[in-house]
């Protein structure tokens, strides 16, 4: 008698990273399919955006970027300080709606084969990193060559990782809720239209009153979750300056409470999806 094989049983962490890598790499070939440029416009975009915000608010409304020494603080170095925060920005952004719609197009094949539903979201976030790690490869070499290296940049590596852990995790537990409320994604688009100035990412946070209506407004945008990440962010690569230790503890404290809540939504909404998508 042919052994008896559940397919629903936990994979092991090279089938998870295997179906991951699957996952991203149909979404990165769908990506720039039929385009002339290709993989060309994962520069081209973001320089575009970066030169327009650039003109619009260093040149236009003299928005200038935290004063370092040696620095005139003009319109080259806003464009690099917005750059920074227009990267991690990216990320979650794009990762976000990209995990939504990678787990409603995947419907059709969770119908057939069963697959843990977070693989699909995982997969258009890899898809997505590849791509802002294109765009944040490209500011730290551009700030190398005008002197902005510093010993601060060994700690990128690990900021980004909680980055990551942070993205994805609300990334699957978004994708997961959408399934089953279906306005969801058109609510996180408008959200996140709000989020976008609401974080300090194109003005220093400084110009927000402190308090407003009795809220201790400056205070709640230099904490939101994207803007911790945002401000240690710019803080390593920009500033030259590791960060406070609160800082980091908050960073690590908002990845893990993340985790947390899509280990939960993935294991008590995550199965059986496919009759519902």
């Amino acid at each position: 008698m042919a052994e008896h094989i559940d397919v629903r049983a936990p994979l092991t962490l090279g089938q998870q990273a295997s179906l991951i890598n699957a996952f991203g790499q149909r979404d990165l070939k769908a990506k720039f399919n039929g385009t002339l440029l290709g993989w060309l416009w994962s520069l081209v975009v973001p320089l575009v955006t970066l030169g327009i915000y650039a003109v619009i608010f260093g040149g236009l409304f003299k928005m200038r970027p935290p004063a370092l020494d040696n620095r005139t603080g003009g319109i080259g170095e806003f464009a690099l300080w917005l750059f920074a925060g227009l990267t991690i920005w990216g990320y979650f952004q794009n990762s976000i709606n990209a995990g939504i719609n990678g787990l409603l197009s995947s419907g059709g094949l969770l119908q057939k084969v069963y697959f843990p539903a977070y693989a699909p979201v995982l997969g258009a976030g890899l898809a997505v990193g590849i791509q802002s790690a294109i765009e944040a490869g490209l500011l730290m070499v551009v700030l190398a060559l005008l002197g902005f290296l510093d010993w601060s940049w060994l700690l990128v590596p690990v900021l980004l990782a909680l980055i990551v852990v942070f993205v994805q995790a609300i990334a699957v537990i978004l994708a997961i809720g959408n399934v089953y409320m279906r306005d969801l994604a058109q609510l996180v688009g408008v959200i996140l239209q709000l989020m976008f100035y609401a974080t300090p990412i194109i003005y220093v946070v400084t110009i927000v009153p402190e308090s407003k209506w009795g809220i201790p407004l400056q205070f709640v945008v230099k904490h939101m979750p994207v803007a911790e990440y945002i401000e240690l962010f710019r803080s390593l690569v920009y500033m030259g300056q590791v960060g406070s230790l609160t800082h980091w503890a908050a960073c690590l404290a908002w990845a893990g409470l993340a985790y947390l809540g899509a280990r939960i939504v993935a294991r008590k909404w995550g199965a059986d999806l496919g009759e519902m998508i």
